[in-house]
């Protein structure tokens, strides 16, 4: 037994000596590279858009990099290198009106490990802004899915059920209180902001109780499923008489997690919204910059804390800490196209 023990001490010492652990910090100050974006991905034939408005929306596109690029820690990048990328989201002309799309910034950092520069490439922390999407950072919903049913009832129509579920799911909560911040900047749980047309009809509008109601039977009634249509039209219409016919008209609000509909009457709540399509001017070209929104905390002491809690681990999340410190958010108000 001692003939063991001492073998695995003596083994325990030889790989540390020899193989010592590796020691990685940041590397502060390392000049990096502020990458400029290049166009890439959308397709006008599948999505509708021609060439000219692509590359019209491109320009846009570039033109808020270039904003944020005027940030202090990207101006030149110390540390890190910040590349981007642009996905373009949702081609449903019946949905949409501006060119969607979503510019992400990677954090791409320098570290010493053991000495040896080495950059974090592999999924590194990213911060994007959203252009044009209003179901961006909306928060939780119904997500009712459509999927192939085993066996249908008598009548079933997939594409009623489909576009019943379609409309069902339109409908989210808000994705936290909402604050006023500026005209034409709104933040929302204190860490979300859309910038946006102020003289445009409201880009999210209410939703009332009968409204709530009305997409959740027409789902419900149109379910391949026989047994659990009835059953679940049944409770619906059970907790729809719960609510006076002045409730039916006033808006709904997060209620109760443990019903069907799971909306209540307190104004206190989280409102139930919807993407009011009324917002987009359509006088104004496809290309134009409409909307945007993007993270960014108000809490600044707790950008500050997490950053030095990041410095101190040499977590390369710091530089977008540093970032969003930096941040001022309000010269993209001027890029809002009217």
């Amino acid at each position: 037994m001692e003939t063991v023990s001492s073998f695995l001490i003596i083994t325990f010492v030889f790989c540390h000596l020899v193989f010592p652990a590796q020691k990685t910090t940041l590397h502060l100050d390392k000049p990096g590279v502020y990458v400029p974006l290049r166009q890439t991905g959308i397709s006008e034939s599948n999505c509708g858009f021609t060439k000219t408005e692509t590359s019209a929306y491109f320009l846009k596109l570039k033109g808020i990099t270039e904003a944020i690029g005027q940030n202090p820690v990207m101006n030149p990048p110390i540390g890190f290198d910040c590349k981007m990328d642009i996905t373009y989201w949702e081609c449903n002309l019946k949905k949409i009106y501006g060119i969607p799309a979503e510019i992400s910034f990677f954090f791409r950092s320098w570290s010493l490990e053991n000495g040896k520069e080495v950059q974090w490439i592999n999924e590194p922390p990213e911060w994007a802004i959203q252009v044009n999407r209003l179901k961006a950072f909306i928060g939780s919903g119904y997500n009712l899915t459509t999927t192939e049913p085993n066996a249908a009832k008598p009548g079933f129509s997939r594409t009623k059920w489909e576009e019943a579920a379609d409309r069902l799911n339109e409908l989210f909560f808000a994705p936290g209180q909402k604050e006023h911040l500026a005209t034409g900047l709104d933040r929302y749980k204190g860490e979300i902001v859309i910038v946006y047309r102020p003289d445009r009809p409201e880009y999210w509008k209410q939703v009332t109780i009968r409204e709530v109601f009305d997409l959740l039977f027409a789902y419900w009634s149109l379910h391949p499923n026989q047994e659990a249509s009835e059953a679940i039209t049944k409770m619906l219409e059970d907790e729809y008489s719960h609510f006076s016919v002045s409730e039916h008209e006033g808006f709904a609000y997060y209620g109760d997690s443990g019903t069907i509909s799971k909306v209540g009457t307190d104004a206190t709540q989280l409102p139930v919204l919807c993407v009011n399509r009324e917002y987009w001017d359509k006088k104004m070209p496809r290309s134009a910059v409409q909307l945007l929104s993007f993270y960014c905390p108000g809490d600044k002491d707790f950008i500050r804390n997490e950053k030095e809690e990041r410095l101190r681990n040499n977590d390369g999340a710091y530089h977008l800490s540093r970032f969003l410190e930096e941040f001022d958010f309000m010269k993209l108000v001027p890029l809002i196209d009217k």
